[in-house]
């Protein structure tokens, strides 16, 4: 009688674990499908108004040429010389924009020894 009860209790217990994780994979399909829903709407309504589309996380545009933009005007400023005429470093001597540690010398090879045993 005692392996009777364990076994349904196991099985009980086993039912509802099933439950619960169909629970949770039916909630995530259902939340992918809404967010395609949304995205398939927004794709038709700029199509039928002739808009591009800006893809939006976060309410928050998605624009990679505004970025290479930004990139590149920041680079820009940062190669331009500061105060009169800056003068340019000396040869070996390490160039303001060089990152620290920056190797600006010549490096020369090592001499490789034989192992000793």
């Amino acid at each position: 009688m005692g392996d009777f009860v364990a076994g349904l209790v196991r099985l009980m217990l086993q039912l509802a674990l099933l439950a619960a994780g169909l629970v949770v994979a039916a909630g995530l399909v259902l939340a992918a499908a809404v967010l395609a829903v949304v995205f398939g709407l927004r794709l038709l309504w700029a199509k039928l108004t002739g808009r591009p589309v800006i893809l939006r996380f976060g309410g928050m545009g998605v624009d990679p040429a505004a970025s290479w933009r930004r990139y590149r005007s920041w680079q820009q400023q940062a190669a331009r010389p500061r105060g009169r005429a800056a003068p340019e470093p000396a040869p070996g001597e390490p160039s303001p924009f060089s990152p620290p540690g920056a190797i600006t010398q010549d490096v020369e090879d090592v001499q490789a020894k034989t192992p000793r045993h």
